[in-house]
């Protein structure tokens, strides 16, 4: 009998333990089509009860130790899949199965959201380009990435660098972030583009619309930004790359990052170098300018148990030669420009680790040019300085934010801070001190009275050192009729503070004469956004069409107007009115191809003082994307194509009056290829851009000699034409000994 009971005591030990291991290793993962485990695979797990948040990479046969005793929500990611994002159950044991990354309907953004989400689930629709995207294009910096993108429009100088427009919007309405931190330093109302480059991104995401509810002033048209890459979980990793383009580009940077347990450490080093270029070379004078850049970043981070802290500093400096023509009689002598370009940008980033996190940052950027006119004696190669002049602007940023969202998700709510201050110094501002302070806090509530619909207005108030603020607003609507369709909707309200620069600044040189104007007013903007979608998505295949309208009216616009004779100046126009539509189509069938079309409209009005009425000047664009993929060897092709149809400018004739010409259309197509070896340790891209040979494009309606991006004559530059490129990555990593939580 005792022996009996004894047995029994026994075997019910055991199925206890063999419960508790279960309960312990009742996480699988493993890919959908063959069931094969997937090993590494990084696995974030958050108790909904507690907030606790916990972190893994699976084993050799793809399992975690995770013993669910409430409610959690789990994200799981691994190169080549699609993202895994849902709640598990207490009791249960779950076999995942990521699916192959298709073309990642579910990618997770950051950008203005609660907490970072899926596209899918996201009120905002965003853009996003993922790091696979990113590879295949090879594009060095933010200019190259958004050649192709539907809804942008590039606009080049030789010495102000690449400009852009959005929804026919110019940049200077356009919000540019590197990891939540606006770029400063625009000169022509734009952030140079290839000044911000991509060496650590990890995927740009790329909201259309107003912004200014979350993010302010220069956030009229949207919102770009850069997400760089997060620290390795590997236990150092470290890469190298080289790029080459056959008009005279040289790029090379490498980067490192060591992990500690809760410290992490990363460095990265880059070094860009761009001889000049003319089409036709008659002189020293080159249309495009030569120019060297040198950029570094530092980062340090500290993951607590209940919060994280991220350290980063950055810095960037550039030189760029104007070079004059050799002066007569004997032609062995010349005046050259020589522009210095510095930023520099300190930031702190404080997260706590809970369902309803605080998020804060605090960050200081510096941004300097310097003009150095040199006397170059060629006969002796001798410089000698002769003029200089120095223009430096800081900006001071801070911002908190607090979200919250009930365990059921019905109802969130979103406060936080905004204090954005910027002051400058210099020559080219009267030798004085000007500074603009914006101290805005904002809210906005989430309500999703059943699964199919979610709402969110939201508010923005601000308290401005110049000028007088308006209450800021937007409603954001989210509707899912049917599981496969989404239905977004918004109606928002914008307001812009001109700048320091379109104040004060005076920017002279031998090929540029643009004017501050202190008499600016500042920019108040209206807008209306409607979208629908519809995906389809199997294990080997997924489609997702789309069509989206957007209306935008900005009363007192703020642009740069050409007076003649290679003068320009800003101005407030009365009304400024853009409305348009897209069709989108992504496809992919697992592994064989990638597709993505575009085809869209802009519709741009200028009203000057009632002259040109309601009637809208159209614009066209169609984009296409296709990859062919062989994944067993590592290999795919890919070709980049846009048509940008004809566009709207203004100029002013001789008499002062604003008139309206047009800019000539255009076409551009890239190829690469992408080869991976010895394991994706080393990856080839190769290709070429610009393949249709186009350079200057034809332009009307001017007062003088061209525009303020012209290159003289009657026409704008595009591209220094067709050229071949080469880029070679090389990544090494060592992985943790131990793959439990960490």
């Amino acid at each position: 009998m005792i022996k009996r009971m004894r047995w029994q005591m026994l075997s019910g030990w055991l199925l206890l333990c063999l419960f508790a291991a279960a309960q312990q290793n009742n996480v699988h993962i493993v890919d959908a089509r063959n069931d094969q485990p997937i090993v590494f695979a990084n696995v974030k797990a958050t108790d909904l009860k507690s907030g606790k948040i916990s972190y893994f990479i699976t084993d050799n046969e793809g399992r975690i130790n995770l013993n669910i005793q409430a409610p959690t929500y789990l994200q799981v990611s691994y190169v080549g899949y699609q993202n895994f994002n849902d709640t598990l159950k207490p009791g249960k044991v779950s076999v995942i199965r990521l699916l192959p990354e298709v073309f990642s309907l579910d990618e997770i953004v950051v950008t203005a959201q609660y907490n970072p989400t899926s596209t899918d689930r996201s009120l905002y629709s965003v853009n996003v380009i993922n790091q696979l995207q990113l590879q295949r294009k090879a594009a060095p910096d933010l200019a190259g990435l958004l050649r192709n993108q539907l809804n942008i429009r590039l606009i080049e100088d030789g010495s102000l660098g690449t400009g852009m427009s959005l929804q026919g919007l110019a940049g200077e309405h356009v919000k540019i972030l590197v990891d939540g931190v606006p770029v400063i330093g625009r000169l022509n109302g734009s952030i140079d583009l290839g000044q911000v480059n991509l060496q650590q991104a990890k995927q740009v995401e790329i909201i259309e619309g107003p912004m200014s509810v979350i993010y302010g002033s220069n956030a009229l048209a949207g919102v770009i930004n850069i997400i760089p890459q997060d620290i390795s979980a590997n236990a150092f990793n470290a890469r190298a790359s080289a790029y080459y383009e056959t008009v005279g580009v040289y790029n090379i940077d490498a980067g490192a990052s060591l992990r500690r347990k809760k410290h992490a450490f990363g460095l990265n080093l880059g070094r860009n170098f761009f001889g000049g270029y003319s089409s036709v070379d008659t002189s020293r004078t080159k249309q495009w300018k030569p120019k060297r850049q040198l950029n570094a970043d530092l980062t340090y981070t500290l993951s607590l148990p209940k919060a994280s802290i991220r350290t980063t500093m950055s810095a960037f400096d550039e030189e760029l030669r104007n070079q004059g023509s050799l002066q007569p009689p004997y032609f062995e002598k010349a005046f050259d420009n020589y522009f210095t370009t510095r930023r520099y940008i300190a930031k702190a980033d404080f997260s706590s680790k809970n369902t309803n996190p605080f998020t804060a940052n605090v960050s200081y950027s510096f941004y300097q040019r310097i003009r150095t006119l040199f006397y170059n004696d060629l006969s002796i190669l001798e410089k000698t300085p002769v003029e200089y002049d120095t223009t430096s602007f800081s900006a001071f940023m801070s911002r908190g934010m607090y979200s919250y969202r009930t365990i059921s998700g019905k109802f969130g709510y979103q406060a936080g801070y905004d204090l954005n201050a910027e002051w400058g110094t210099g020559e080219r501002i009267g030798n004085d001190r000007q500074s603009i302070t914006d101290l805005a806090g904002f809210t906005s509530f989430q309500y999703k009275p059943f699964d199919q619909l979610q709402i969110q207005p939201g508010i923005r108030y601000a308290y401005n050192s110049k000028f007088s603020t308006p209450v800021i607003y937007a409603l954001h609507v989210k509707s899912s009729p049917h599981k496969n369709i989404s239905v977004r909707s918004s109606f928002s309200s914008g307001f812009r503070a001109p700048s320091l620069k379109e104040l004060y600044l005076n920017f002279v040189d031998v090929n540029h004469d643009i004017k501050g104007n202190p008499q600016l007013r500042p920019e108040y903007s209206r807008n209306i956004q409607f979208q629908l979608s519809h995906k389809i998505e199997k294990i080997t295949y997924a489609t997702e069409t789309e069509a989206r309208f957007f209306m935008n009216n900005i009363d007192d616009v703020i642009t740069l107007v050409d007076l003649g004779n290679d003068s320009y100046s800003y101005v407030n126009i009365e009304q400024v009115r853009t409305m348009g539509y897209n069709f989108g189509i992504r496809s992919s069938l697992y592994p064989i191809f990638d597709l993505r079309l575009g085809y869209g409209r802009t519709g741009y009005n200028n009203r000057i003082n009632n002259d040109f009425g309601d009637k809208l000047t159209w614009s066209p664009e169609f984009t296409g994307e296709i990859t062919g993929r062989w994944d067993e060897h590592k290999l795919s092709v890919s070709a980049f194509y846009k048509y940008t149809g004809k566009r709207a400018r203004i100029y002013q004739d001789t008499d002062g009056n604003l008139l309206e010409g047009k800019v000539d259309d255009y076409h551009n197509l890239d190829l690469s290829i992408m080869k991976s070896f010895l394991k994706d340790k080393i990856t080839f891209t190769l290709g070429g851009r610009n393949l249709f040979d186009v350079t200057n494009i034809n332009t009307n309606g001017s007062a003088g000699n061209g525009g303020v991006h012209s290159s003289g004559g009657t026409s704008i530059p595009v591209s220094w034409g067709r050229t071949f490129f080469i880029k070679i990555n090389y990544t090494i990593s060592k992985n943790e000994k131990n793959t439990a939580a960490r």
